[in-house]
């Protein structure tokens, strides 16, 4: 029963990949939708709409993923 360091690495990596994307990686993506919105551009509507629908995906499946994480996941 020895303490198996790579199953720690791999444990703190995947917590930090799900915290910045959907912890820090949401707000990264709603501000580039506001100043993409706020551009004026040609078909920055639509961009600031995609970036917009993706942010709330983001939102939904961190909220599925914290009910139900442990059916998803069985851990």
């Amino acid at each position: 029963m020895g303490f198996d360091l790579g199953a720690l690495a791999t444990a703190i990596v995947s917590v930090l990949a799900v915290g910045l994307l959907l912890g820090a990686g949401i707000p990264v993506v709603y501000a580039l939708a506001i100043r993409s919105l706020e551009s004026h551009r040609p078909g920055s509507t639509a961009v600031a709409g995609l970036l917009l629908t993706l942010c709330a995906l983001l939102a939904i499946a961190g909220i599925v993923v914290i009910v139900f994480g442990k059916q998803l996941f069985g851990i």
